[in-house]
């Protein structure tokens, strides 16, 4: 169910989906793999009060329809047509995970959104393993026609995603339609087929000139000490902050010291709203 503040964005067939609240500055959300963009719900409410908060469901996840080949730069492509067709002419960017390698390529294209800001959370501009591998291969695994519950569901992914917080937010995207069947909130085969494509650096095809702001968590190994020379490469003016005691998920662990983390980035990057209270 909607929160009684927000709004859905426009929708034209094809296009993304994506849901709106707050006022002032826009401030376009992108999500992670295999999430949308009530990942980002809580924390919105708090950005909003400074805001205006787009957050978009990426395509093939959520309730935005999918592509032929679901790349980075695929998906920035299509982002990038979604904020035209908005009328969203400038805007703060952030980005988490894939979602942060898909607001890097959007940053970095010459007939891009004319960005005030660039905020990448926990995620480089490199090459990753497939460590998705065995999590996307468990959930392949599981015949959604035979399955009764989401309690078997959760079963039935344990020997492929032992971590139960990894199965928890997986199963989040788990619905069940009106005809009783479950099935993924995600092209969960479209992203197997290009996973590959997924775990590539972004390309970036101009020096990101913008402020761009990267934050780690401190509990998690996405983001290191080799990762400034790539950031270095393809940003003018990059910042790293850490959020101790957060893993790669901060923005759900830390969202107090995280909104406060971006709001006075926003801020300072000019065009922003007044630093956080």
């Amino acid at each position: 169910m909607s929160h009684p503040l927000e709004r859905p964005a426009s929708v034209t067939e094809g296009s993304l989906h994506a849901r709106r609240n707050g006022r002032g500055p826009c401030l376009v959300v992108l999500h992670g793999l295999f999430g949308d963009g009530d990942n980002f719900h809580s924390v919105s409410l708090h950005l909003g009060r400074h805001l205006e908060v787009v957050r978009v469901d990426l395509p093939g996840h959520g309730r935005s329809p999918t592509l032929p080949r679901l790349g980075i730069e695929d998906m920035a492509a299509h982002v990038r047509d979604w904020l035209a067709a908005e009328g969203i002419e400038r805007c703060h960017l952030l980005g988490h995970s894939l979602g942060g390698k898909v607001a890097m390529a959007l940053a970095g294209t010459e007939d891009g959104p004319d960005l005030s800001s660039l905020v990448v959370v926990d995620i480089a501009p490199r090459h990753y393993p497939p460590h998705h591998a065995p999590i996307i291969a468990a959930m392949q695994a599981i015949d959604l026609d035979t399955l009764d519950e989401r309690r078997e569901a959760d079963r039935r992914l344990r020997d492929g995603v032992p971590d139960a917080g990894v199965r928890a937010f997986l199963l989040k995207s788990l619905a069940r339609g009106t005809d009783g069947r479950f099935a993924w909130k995600f092209d969960l085969d479209g992203i197997a087929r290009d996973y590959p494509l997924l775990c590539e650096a972004p390309r970036v095809a101009r020096t990101i000139e913008v402020p761009t702001l990267f934050i780690k968590g401190g509990e998690s190994d996405y983001l290191g000490t080799d990762d400034e020379t790539p950031i270095r490469g393809i940003c003018r003016h990059p910042t790293l902050r850490e959020i101790a005691g957060a893993g790669h998920w901060l923005h759900a662990e830390k969202p107090a010291l995280f909104t406060r983390v971006c709001l006075d980035f926003v801020s300072a990057s000019g065009s922003g709203p007044a630093h956080a209270s």
